[in-house]
């Protein structure tokens, strides 16, 4: 697999940069500046996506757990499939006191600034080592600092955590049969093409009554379509990018998008393991809460009159599985 596959591939929500799509917003701007604006407007102030991350994501994980019958992680094998350079999930579960594994398509185990940029160059390219070196320059110590102080998860608890590279698309991962008791999964699925084949393999490193968790961002929402001018609009919506662009004739996105419809999540789920909750969710991980409805004026709802309303309005899926004893 080439440099330029392992970009197009890369499974994970909002990471930037290569995820503009619809009417280029600066058309007049070259193509790094505009990428290195996207970078510095997703990730300032660093303090508000740790806050994302650790209230929205990771204590609502631990509710959804705790409604399905796991009081809490401490002495759980827990995996984090799709952990992200950050690996946040990973870190705030190890601090509950879990045996943690956290699995990425990325070299994301912490080493020195320069090795990292050299294992990222070799693996995924000039461009994607650059970025990834200002991201940790410029925004990464803050970051991590308002997780801390957050959670009381500190960055040395990744010597906790076991870290595995592996693409998440891959049929089978370099991971024993029944070796967990939680998989917990934010914004991976609708970056794999064979969903069922996910689920499968889920099912089989799940130990018998062991939970999946899965949080699928939803292709026909307003954030969908991984542009990151939308990543969060109810805070602060573009001016120049449409709503929906990638639903109206824009430019697709740099990375794979499955675009199932939640039918079609929820089956390819069931062949394997028992649903506990399938359900939308707001940006924020709550039930009902719907994303973007300011934005969805009458002529903008004409346009995509193909597709429900609830469809267009749902930022995300969640998914609560459980592997089925004996």
């Amino acid at each position: 697999m080439g440099r330029a596959d392992l970009r197009r591939r890369r499974p994970f929500l909002y990471h930037p940069p290569d995820l503009v799509v619809g009417p280029d917003p600066l058309p007049e701007t070259p193509v790094i500046v505009r990428e290195a604006l996207d970078l510095y407007r997703f990730n300032a102030p660093p303090s508000r996506l740790a806050a994302h991350d650790y209230t929205n994501v990771f204590l609502k994980l631990e509710r959804d757990l705790r409604s399905a019958g796991l009081p809490d992680l401490g002495g759980c094998d827990f995996l984090d499939l799709g952990c992200g350079q950050r690996f946040t999930t990973a870190l705030l579960a190890a601090r509950r006191g879990a045996r943690v594994t956290a699995l990425d398509i990325d070299d994301v185990a912490p080493a020195p600034l320069l090795a990292q940029f050299r294992r990222q160059l070799r693996r995924a390219g000039a461009k994607r080592a650059a970025k990834t070196a200002v991201r940790r320059l410029l925004f990464d110590r803050r970051y991590y600092r308002h997780i801390q102080r957050l959670s009381g998860a500190s960055p040395a608890l990744s010597e906790d955590i076991r870290f595995v590279l592996a693409d998440p698309e891959s049929s089978r991962y370099p991971l024993p049969d029944a070796s967990f008791d939680v998989i917990a999964s934010n914004a991976v699925v609708e970056h794999i093409p064979d969903v069922a084949a996910f689920a499968a393999e889920a099912a089989r490193l799940l130990r018998p009554g062991g939970l999946l968790h899965a949080v699928i961002h939803n292709y026909y929402s307003l954030s969908g379509g991984h542009d990151l001018a939308w990543a969060f609009p109810e805070e602060r919506p573009p001016r120049r990018s449409p709503p929906w662009g990638h639903l109206r004739g824009g430019r697709s996105s740099a990375y794979f998008l499955n675009k199932l419809r939640p039918e079609e999540y929820r089956s390819a789920f069931a062949a394997t393991l028992e649903i506990l909750t399938f359900e939308g969710r707001d940006a924020h991980h709550d039930p009902g809460g719907l994303e973007g409805e300011r934005f969805l004026t009458d002529a903008v709802a004409a346009e995509l009159a193909d597709y429900p309303r609830e469809l267009l309005l749902t930022c995300a899926w969640c998914l609560v599985a459980r592997k089925p004893a004996g």
